[in-house]
């Protein structure tokens, strides 16, 4: 067939169609999906919902809602933003929908816990993921919606079995409240199959009025593991930060400020000093340690350590980093004390030999082991 001929086909078979296809509701529903991949979930229920019973029948039917991961942004009040306009709006979507990710501010009733698992057992029996974000800007002008409902309730049974955890950011000038599946944390202790679930904060930055966030936070939830994103951060700051965040168990800080200019007040001193009746800590990861001295200041800030993660610098005696180490174990008596995680770059076995030359040295009548894997030092003793 010549290029002619073949025109001559193809103008045929387009007047065939355009003859067949009176309007748009006559398209297929494969068509539909193709200019669906076009517009995000938004979009498509913004402009294609309530047009007529056939397109409403396609938006909420299983094909389209498994196919795409729904996402509803409560942008200006313009769709949802109440949970009685979700489950208004949940009545008309099929059942086995897999993965639900949803955006809300302005609206701290978005938070009840308990009103949510109704929802998703009623609605979303199916749900596999869940990925809630509630936005709170910091404003001295507006006053934060006064929140009503009862703390911790993401950390019902229902959550837990569900391997959804509730996660804290404060960001500048936000707090970003989060639902999130279950992802493995430095802390989940992989040996013992010991998965922890409750609620984790982390600090982007640290600012003036860092300590009025923390407590509108704890307004909500309680928060057991803290996460501090800050280089150098204020050892003062840091003190006020733990003191007031006294249920945390694990605490991971990327590196401590080494200006000695910053003094240390009084009243930190004595909370420092109360570190023996309040901390909970048990993990504790410094991503960095540039001063040796930093190790004196972490024992007294988590007297009952049971684990520490540290990342080692070029510019530390390691030999001098171990006998601090035993020392202060030794001095503090601390029998918590049992495992011991050390980054190194270019790490290899003459590091093990130097350990246990400094063990020996330190005379330490407990067992020990060491291993290395890759850039990583890892001590365990009885």
């Amino acid at each position: 067939m010549n290029k002619f001929e073949q025109k001559i086909v193809l103008n045929e078979s387009l007047e065939e169609k355009s003859q067949s296809i009176t309007c748009i509701e006559d398209f297929s529903n494969e068509i539909f999906y193709e200019i669906f991949d076009y517009f995000n979930s938004y979009e498509i229920v913004e402009k294609f919902s309530n047009l007529n019973s056939q397109f409403d029948k396609l938006l909420y039917s299983s094909s389209f809602l498994i196919k795409t991961h729904f996402f509803l942004f409560h942008y200006k009040e313009r769709i949802i933003n109440t949970l009685n306009q979700l489950e208004k709006f949940s009545t008309k979507i099929y059942s086995n929908l897999k993965i639900l990710s949803i955006s809300f501010s302005k609206n701290i009733d978005i938070l009840d816990a308990y009103r949510w698992e109704i929802i998703i057992l009623n609605y979303y029996p199916e749900l596999e993921k869940f990925y809630l974000n509630y936005y709170e800007s910091i404003n001295n002008d507006n006053p934060y919606p006064i929140y009503c409902g009862k703390i911790n309730e993401f950390s019902s049974s229902f959550w837990i079995q569900k391997k959804w955890i509730f996660y804290v950011e404060i960001k500048f000038l936000n707090i970003e409240y989060k639902i999130r599946p279950y992802n493995e944390k430095w802390y989940d202790d992989r040996s013992n199959n010991t998965i922890n679930y409750s609620t984790n904060l982390t600090l982007k930055f640290i600012y003036d009025s860092i300590l009025e966030e923390i407590e509108r936070i704890l307004t909500i939830t309680n928060i057991y593991h803290l996460e501090i994103f800050e280089k150098e951060m204020s050892i003062p700051i840091l003190i006020q930060i733990v003191n007031r965040l006294s249920e945390i168990t694990t605490l991971k800080i990327h590196s401590l400020s080494t200006d000695n200019t910053a003094q240390i007040t009084l009243e930190e001193i004595d909370m420092l000093f109360l570190m023996k009746n309040t901390s909970n800590i048990t993990m504790v990861y410094l991503e960095q340690i540039d001063d040796v001295g930093h190790l004196r200041f972490v024992f007294k800030l988590c007297p009952y350590m049971k684990y520490f993660k540290v990342g080692v610098t070029h510019s530390i005696d390691i030999q001098f980093f171990f006998r601090t180490i035993f020392m202060k174990t030794k001095h503090n008596n601390s029998r918590h004390f049992d495992s011991l995680c050390i980054h190194l770059p270019s790490a290899d076995d003459k590091i093990l030999e130097d350990i246990k030359e400094t063990i020996k040295y330190e005379n330490r009548p407990r067992h020990f082991t060491n291993k290395r894997v890759l850039d990583n030092v890892y001590l365990k003793w009885k």
